[in-house]
């Protein structure tokens, strides 16, 4: 179910090769497994940080592209494609049929979403959550993510208009 390439570190309690979450509904709401028959493959040079899971494929292959290191408790979806150089941080989650390309970095509790794709070269804060296509190389930030900088001028004005609205000092907190 899986190819690991040379020179890879799998750390304790790592799954490689697992069935991918498919399920199908009958007419009558009951559900079937959806059969996870392709494989996982892990370039080389890859690390997979204790606990993490890697699922095969249905329709592709799963592939973690060469270089590419993942942190604790990442999760990586059944189809997915991860692009080489990445960095994804502990509890990252890539949903299934997604693609990163290249130098992709992920912050802790980050979030790519099924059948989403992300450019190359884009930094995604922590808690992030990417729920369509990111074209644009760059830092994200946010639900649903969007550029950091934006996110940032709107957490900024949310904050002010919380202030005046409840009478809070400069701490945030009620007068």
């Amino acid at each position: 179910n899986c190819t690991i390439g040379s020179d890879c570190i799998l750390h304790h309690g790592v799954c490689v090769g697992a069935d991918g979450f498919g399920f199908e509904a009958d007419a009558a709401g009951r559900l079937s497994k959806r059969p996870q028959l392709l494989r996982a493959l892990v370039h080389d040079h890859v690390e997979i940080g204790a606990n993490s899971c890697v699922d095969r494929g249905s329709w592709r292959d799963t592939v973690i592209g060469a270089h590419t290191k993942l942190d604790n408790l990442v999760q990586v979806g059944h189809n997915a494609h991860i692009g080489e150089h990445c960095l994804l941080c502990a509890h990252a989650a890539v949903g299934g049929s997604s693609s990163l390309g290249d130098h992709v970095v992920m912050g802790g509790k980050s979030a790519v979403r099924d059948h989403v794709s992300v450019t190359s070269r884009v930094r995604i804060a922590a808690k992030a959550g990417v729920s369509a296509n990111i074209t644009e190389s760059g830092d994200y930030a946010g639900f649903p993510a969007e550029p950091a900088a934006r996110w940032r001028r709107q957490v900024v004005t949310l904050r002010r208009l919380g202030r005046r609205r409840a009478g809070a000092g400069d701490d945030g907190m009620p007068d």
